[in-house]
């Protein structure tokens, strides 16, 4: 019976000893003819185990988790992200469904999902953000556990999520990946609307400013037309600019106003914390001052450009780290993924 092998089949010792038909009679020897014990050689051919021909199943550790399995392409390509990187990769990927942002509950899962001791990991962000506590615990939490991580963001980290950022040792931000304000939202019951903290905040300095410019103005026009001096004239420019900016400082709530200066301070006090050790303290206390209170809108951009302009240090991804994102990005708009991508062990 013929058999497998990795050479050509061969008969039994006895035939392939024996000499062949005609040699020796001064004939032309002819190529043997293939008999029962003698079999034609078949031309080899190993059949794929099953399981070789099924698609690796990927999951993430926190969300969705083990249960249900993410596109392959997305585990594939996160995957080999951790060998162009040469750390492991941990996601925090919101798109829009629930967890949709920054709060307590990812931060107990980050705090117990196995962070590897004493080894830097590579942090995927793709959030609109969240609580400030909670972006510095999860960004402490993984200081603590890794020692430090690398912030890459290939799409947006807005809000406390730009907190988040800013707790790591390098920031890669992608091609047209953006950052953000860090200045509090709140929602307004009566506008049915999110609002800024700075927006009450400022409105004091900007009224202030109003008050002084009006008084500097006055006089400007004032001092040659009445040829007065400026003893005879302060005193009636004053009581013209308060009289007329009375009613809008009476409008201003100073509990309220002192509550929305509270919570921005919060956020720039987390941030400060989070620059440091990479900046010195003064450095940070600029940076964190900066994003909480020099953007008029909290959507504002805030490019790798924008951020070089005010000191904080980004770099571009390494080409081959961009083609993979650039890969998956559109995929990224579809899907929420927290914790790190596991692939199925098969038995």
């Amino acid at each position: 019976m013929p058999r497998l092998s990795n050479g050509p089949i061969l008969g039994d010792t006895a035939s392939s000893d024996a000499a062949p038909s005609g040699a020796g009679n001064g004939q032309p020897q002819s190529a043997p003819v293939p008999t029962a014990s003698t079999p034609a050689p078949a031309a080899e051919s190993v059949s794929p185990a099953p399981d070789a021909l099924k698609p690796a199943k990927y999951f993430a550790s926190i969300f969705p988790g083990k249960k249900i399995t993410i596109p392959v392409e997305l585990g594939t390509a996160f995957k080999e992200l951790e060998g162009v990187l040469g750390m492991p990769v941990w996601l925090l990927v919101q798109c829009g469904a629930a967890p949709d942002e920054l709060d307590d509950m990812i931060v107990e899962a980050f705090a117990t999902d196995g962070l590897p001791e004493g080894q830097p990991i590579t942090l995927i962000i793709d959030s609109p953000g969240g609580y400030a506590k909670c972006a510095y615990q999860i960004a402490m939490t993984i200081r603590h556990r890794c020692g430090s991580f690398t912030a890459v963001v290939p799409r947006y980290a807005k809000s406390a999520a730009t907190l988040l950022v800013l707790g790591a040792q390098k920031i890669l931000l992608a091609t047209d990946a953006e950052l953000g304000p860090l200045d509090a939202q709140l929602e307004d019951p009566e506008r049915e609307e999110r609002i800024s903290a700075l927006d009450e905040v400022q409105s004091l300095e900007r009224l202030h400013a109003f008050a002084l410019e009006a008084v500097d103005r006055s006089m400007f026009l004032l001092t040659p037309r009445t040829r007065k001096k400026v003893e005879t004239l302060l005193p009636h420019v004053l009581k013209f600019v308060a009289d007329m900016t009375r009613p809008l400082f009476e409008k201003i709530d100073i509990v309220h106003w002192t509550q929305m200066s509270r919570m921005l301070k919060v956020a720039e006090e987390y941030a400060i914390r989070l620059l440091q050790p990479r900046y010195s303290e003064a450095t940070a206390k600029r940076i964190a001052r900066h994003l909480v209170e020099n953007y008029p809108e909290h959507g504002f951009v805030v490019d790798r450009a924008e951020a070089k302009k005010f000191g904080l240090e980004t770099s571009s991804l390494p080409d081959d780290a961009q083609a993979i994102l650039d890969a998956v990005q559109p995929r990224l708009k579809q899907i929420t993924i927290i914790g790190r991508v596991l692939e199925e062990v098969k038995p």
